[in-house]
């Protein structure tokens, strides 16, 4: 006697608990000896944050279900590259895999009352069974009743089965990922382990937050977080493009352990590498956000101000150097770098000349009247 197996199709972008739930709790309602767990394609532009790439979903379903004896898992929509019908990968599993089994669709409640319009719908009901989640809130009676019809009409193996409300959605998770948020308790931490690893579903933002997080000490981490804030803010304010403040707010830092002046420079270098970012504006506002530079763009100023300025710095005299916002930023760059030159004379160290340099370029600018960003 053949075995009863149970498919259950989904772009699983990513796999989550209520995936999983869903599965068992059928797999044990139904008595099936097995349930396929069958990624489906995913068009690349169909989402505002892009899927992750068939492999890597195949990926994390092993992860978190590999090894569990009563799932399989079948790559065979991912083979075929493009948008699959149902029966065609139902009767291709039966051939191949199952030739003695029956085999069982599990599908929702909407697409139960659309199983008439599907492709080979007549020969999708007489060849397969159906097993419908019904949750919380649907009509029972309009579901028995269309089950009835449909028996009348085809030879339909159906039940159905009443499941959890889980409030747990890919897009919300792929969005908390991409906002920097927890998604922890919604998944496996295989997959979130998984998902932190390769980077999935974040934009350049995500990928140099993720980084700086992963990468600095929990105290560096924090001040970055200030100057992120603070870069964005006055980005607003001054006129700069505020994506590009926040990326190289994010990156200026993680190669601090290579030295006072040398860390701008590495980090620069890194991001270029690590995510081939291009744009020299953004490069040298990490590479001068230390000493500052003749011809300093309005993000290279941005990024020097919010370095120095954030909420978290705590020296002498900082509540009143944060006053210097409200001037042009010309201005408040100036009187930033040298009040920090007095006091670097002060204890008897030596001002980086390249700093020297950018005072006096921008004295120029002042007393030239090109006070951007007034």
């Amino acid at each position: 006697m053949g075995k009863r197996i149970g498919v259950l199709g989904g772009s699983f972008d990513p796999l989550h608990y209520g995936h999983l739930i869903l599965a068992e709790q059928i797999r044990q309602e139904a008595e099936l000896d097995k349930v396929i767990l069958v990624p489906a394609y995913v068009n690349p532009f169909k989402e505002e944050v892009p899927p992750a790439d068939g492999h890597h979903r195949l990926e994390m379903l092993r992860l978190a279900a590999g090894d569990h004896p009563f799932f399989g898992i079948s790559d065979i929509e991912l083979k075929r590259e493009g948008p699959s019908y149902t029966y065609d990968t139902l009767a291709a599993l039966k051939e191949k895999d199952y030739p003695d089994d029956e085999l069982f669709f599990i599908m929702g409640t909407d697409s139960f009352y659309q199983l008439e319009h599907w492709h080979k719908a007549e020969e999708l009901i007489e060849n397969f069974g159906f097993l419908i989640g019904m949750r919380k809130g649907y009509d029972e009676e309009k579901l028995k009743a269309t089950i009835s019809r449909l028996q009348q009409k085809y030879p339909l193996r159906a039940e159905y089965i009443r499941i959890p409300e889980l409030e747990i959605s890919s897009t919300d998770i792929k969005q908390r990922i991409r906002a920097g948020k927890s998604v922890r308790f919604l998944l496996p931490d295989a997959c979130i382990s998984y998902i932190r690893e390769h980077e999935l579903y974040l934009d350049l933002v995500g990928k140099v937050r993720e980084y700086a997080r992963t990468h600095e000490k929990t105290s560096r981490f924090a001040h970055t977080c200030g100057v992120v804030k603070m870069a964005k803010q006055l980005a607003k304010q001054y006129g700069a493009d505020p994506e590009k403040a926040e990326i190289a707010a994010w990156f200026h830092d993680v190669r601090r352990p290579a030295g006072n002046l040398e860390h701008g420079p590495a980090a620069a270098d890194l991001l270029q590498k690590l995510y081939g970012v291009t744009d020299e504006d953004i490069l040298n506002a990490i590479r001068f956000h230390t000493t500052g530079r003749p011809g300093m763009s309005l993000l290279e100023k941005v990024i020097k101000i919010a370095d120095q300025l954030e909420e978290g710095r705590d020296y002498p005299g900082v509540e009143h150097m944060r006053s210097f916002t409200k001037l042009p930023v010309d201005q408040c760059v100036y009187k930033l770098m040298t009040h920090t030159r007095d006091y670097v004379h002060s204890i008897g160290g030596t001002f980086d000349p390249l700093s020297d340099e950018a005072i006096e370029w921008l004295k120029q600018q002042i007393e030239q009247g090109g006070n951007h960003g007034q």
